[in-house]
């Protein structure tokens, strides 16, 4: 059992063996002896206690809470024995056994270690060490250099040559990395560097490390706070390139958008849908025939004010960028993003609003009359369409926006639907006309639906129908929309004038053959389903019923 006693070490607590106690406090005492008349004597051993309490640090653990006489003579090691700083005059009070010298010359040789069991006296003998200190990665070129006293710049050199020619400089500097040790102590760093290990030099090594930290302190701050303002002028610099780059940007972008914007609020671009010279004039006369009475020009307005707000703020900051303008006008900030929200609830209320008038649907349907003479057959024809082409399929139209025109207070809608139906009977022709519209209300549907214009002429045998109907403006785009019916009894036939392909949809629930016309063909019911017999592949559209 042996006795421990708490010690403190550069600030440090320890648990230390009495005995190890001891030991430390005489090695300390002895360097402490040698620099007493040294006007940086405290600073000296302040920074040996330092290095001391760190090397204490790495040999405790968890399992291990107590410095004992091995770890002192660890310490002793690596930081050197007391000889090493002692100085002439007092040399000979460390000499336990050794001759003592007799004259100047011999003087000269205090300093002695021993290597493979001998001493040597005089010239200190070189070492090779890694230099960290002086290093760039690991301090071994560093250390190379001083060891052959050539500059460390050609060594690393030529690590980078074989790294590059034959790829071993990497590993090469790796494994001197692990051979070659680390200079940690004075007395390591004088032998590395070929200086004499005495007092004087380890005085003069300790010192000028110290000037040369405040030096480099001093460097430092200054390198730093040149480095720094460099930096932010040139930072500086750069920002306001960049600030007056994107100011730029902005108001180009800006002036851009807002002639885009100017030539679709209140010109002819057909970038819309619906609007153009062969649909709806320009913006505010679609939303005249889509929203309620009194809320186009609300709706127009606040359109206005959402797109154009935003433009004129990129404008405006990229205006600030250029010139570094910084002051910030608050008050037209608040006013204007208020006027955008509103604007923007103001649409959003109206948009809900045109939605619900859009919630009732409604189907009228009418039955025209028609007589056959004794060839049973239906002669269907399409009137020659004057509001948009004679030359449209109705299943060719991939947008039917293109059929919305806006013309003598009408709208005109250019997608009625013409369909084939086959009969299980032998009766007369049916011709049903179904038309369809949406409203607010149900008894508002069937007045929309009612007032949708479209004609049948019907003559006979002979029927003749429009390629297009339309409702009035004021009755607004509710979804309005024409279905023709033509219900052909078995045995009977139709036959489809040149303009059918128009409006033309199916045949018996089928849609007939893509990519061909119909026109000027005839069809006939029989049991299994509908025959062309103008068709010389004697197409059939087949009855699903």
């Amino acid at each position: 059992m042996n006795k421990t006693i708490s010690i403190n070490i550069a600030g440090f607590a320890f648990t230390i063996e009495e005995k190890a106690f001891e030991m430390l406090n005489r090695y300390l005492e002895s360097i402490k002896k040698n620099f007493q008349n040294e006007s940086d004597c405290d600073e000296i051993m302040a920074d040996i206690e330092s290095r001391i309490a760190e090397l204490f640090q790495e040999k405790l653990s968890d399992r291990k809470e107590v410095i004992i006489e091995s770890d002192v003579e660890y310490i002793t090691s690596v930081m050197g024995q007391p000889e090493d700083y002692v100085s002439e005059e007092t040399a000979d009070n460390f000499k336990t056994g050794e001759e003592k010298f007799t004259s100047e010359e011999e003087a000269e040789f205090v300093e002695a270690e021993e290597v493979d069991g001998k001493r040597y006296h005089g010239e200190q003998r070189k070492r090779l060490w890694r230099d960290e200190q002086g290093g760039t990665v690991g301090g071994v070129c560093s250390g190379l250099g001083w060891f052959f006293g050539i500059d460390p710049v050609l060594i690393r050199i030529g690590f980078i040559l074989l790294t590059i020619l034959g790829g071993s400089g990497i590993l090469l500097y790796i494994i001197l990395w692990i051979v070659i040790p680390e200079a940690r102590t004075t007395a390591e760093i004088l032998e590395m560097q070929g200086e004499p290990v005495t007092l004087d030099s380890i005085k003069d090594h300790v010192q000028g490390m110290k000037s040369n930290i405040k030096d480099n302190a001093k460097d430092t701050r200054k390198k730093v706070k040149r480095a720094v303002d460099h930096g932010v002028r040139a930072g500086s610099r750069v920002a306001e390139s960049f600030s007056r780059f994107f100011g730029v940007l902005f108001i180009l972008g800006g002036i851009f958008a807002l002639f885009v914007l100017a030539i679709i609020l209140f010109g002819d671009t057909g970038l819309l849908p619906l609007v153009g010279s062969d649909q709806i004039e320009d913006l505010q006369t679609l939303l005249g025939i889509l929203y309620p009475d009194g809320r186009a020009l609300l709706v127009f307005i606040c359109i206005v004010f959402v797109t154009i707000i935003p433009i004129v703020s990129f404008i405006y900051t990229g205006v600030r960028m250029i010139f570094r303008i910084r002051h910030k006008n608050k008050t037209l900030g608040i006013a204007t993003s208020i006027v955008w929200f509103l604007a923007v609830g103001t649409l959003v209320l109206t948009g809900i609003e045109l939605g619900m008038n859009f919630r009732n649907e409604v189907e009228i349907d009418y039955v025209v009359p028609v007589e056959t003479d004794s060839t049973n057959t239906l002669y269907v024809d399409v009137k020659q369409d004057d509001i948009f082409s004679n030359f449209i399929e109705y299943q060719k139209v991939w947008n039917y926006t293109e059929l919305v025109r806006v013309q003598d207070d009408k709208v005109f809608l250019g997608y009625p639907e013409l369909k084939i139906i086959a009969k299980n009977d032998s009766s007369n022709f049916e011709v049903m006309l179904y038309k369809e519209s949406n409203g607010l209300y149900n008894k508002e549907a069937i007045h929309k639906a009612e007032n949708i214009h479209y004609q049948i002429e019907s003559s006979g045998n002979h029927l003749t129908l429009d390629p297009y109907f339309s409702v009035d403006a004021n009755e607004k785009l509710r979804n309005q929309h024409v279905v023709i019916e033509i219900h052909v009894p078995q045995g009977k036939q139709v036959k489809f004038g040149n303009n059918i392909d128009r409006i033309l949809v199916e045949v018996a629930d089928d849609f007939y053959w893509h990519n061909e016309t119909f026109v000027n063909t005839t069809w006939y019911l029989q049991k299994d389903g509908f025959r062309c017999i103008e068709c010389k592949d004697t197409r059939r559209v087949y009855n699903r019923n």
